[in-house]
């Protein structure tokens, strides 16, 4: 089994994204957020591929609102809570 992790959010304790590859045909995707456990889901390989065109599609359309003006980074990690 191969397990990834991925710290996600702008604060340092907003969450992860964990991916878990079981079976050559299966990939398991667990959300948490402050240690909790918000949601998991398995994916087919067609459905990690729609997963993949559908995120290249999104980072497409970050970089033209980037173009267009400033905006985050994706640096900031804020050790606590926003108010």
């Amino acid at each position: 089994m191969t397990t990834t992790e991925i710290k996600v959010g702008r604060r340092s304790q907003d969450g992860i994204v964990e991916l878990s590859v079981f079976m050559p045909q299966l990939l398991t995707m667990r959300v948490t957020h402050g240690g909790e456990a918000a949601a998991a889901v398995q994916l087919t390989r067609e459905q990690v591929a729609e997963l993949r065109r559908v995120l290249a599609e999104f980072e497409e359309l970050m970089e033209q609102e980037q173009e267009q003006g400033e905006s985050w980074n994706g640096s900031e990690r804020r050790s606590r809570p926003a108010a």
